[in-house]
């Protein structure tokens, strides 16, 4: 089954990855929303 070997190497990876791309994901969001909560002051 060819489609059963990408999964098993999708699961042994993101353990440690997942990690950094969820902070990395959390740090632009947040980024994100207080540019926006700036930029919306400044143009008021």
């Amino acid at each position: 089954m060819p489609t059963s070997q990408p999964k098993q190497k999708r699961v042994s990876v993101p353990k440690k990855g997942s990690l950094k791309e969820k902070k990395a994901r959390f740090y632009i969001i947040r980024r994100c929303v207080f540019m926006l909560l700036c930029w919306r002051q400044d143009g008021d």
